[in-house]
């Protein structure tokens, strides 16, 4: 089987003003990364269900992975799905 390539479609408005859940800062929409917590993933928004922003700072800090924990409630390894989420975001952001 193959394995499909993950692409991050981006749900914004051009002029809304959103919250970085770590540093409670107010950025635009466009500027932060919206991430879905599900029972027990993190993944990137996909337009259906609840979701918060992170913004590019505060995805390397380590308090950002405890701030999630309390989202998500089998949190095992959101590091590690962090990692993966953000190298995607950077990637299809070139």
């Amino acid at each position: 089987m193959k394995k499909e390539k993950s692409v991050i479609v981006r749900f914004y408005s051009a002029k809304s003003i959103r919250m970085c859940i770590t540093c409670k800062n107010r950025f635009l929409q466009s500027k932060l990364i919206r991430f879905k917590a599900g029972e027990t993933k993190l993944s990137p928004y996909n337009g259906i269900g609840r979701s918060f922003y992170i913004c590019n700072e505060c995805l390397i800090k380590p308090k950002t992975v405890n701030h999630i924990k309390k989202y998500i409630k089998h949190n095992e390894d959101i590091k590690e799905q962090l990692k993966e989420i953000t190298q995607i975001w950077q990637v299809s952001k070139k």
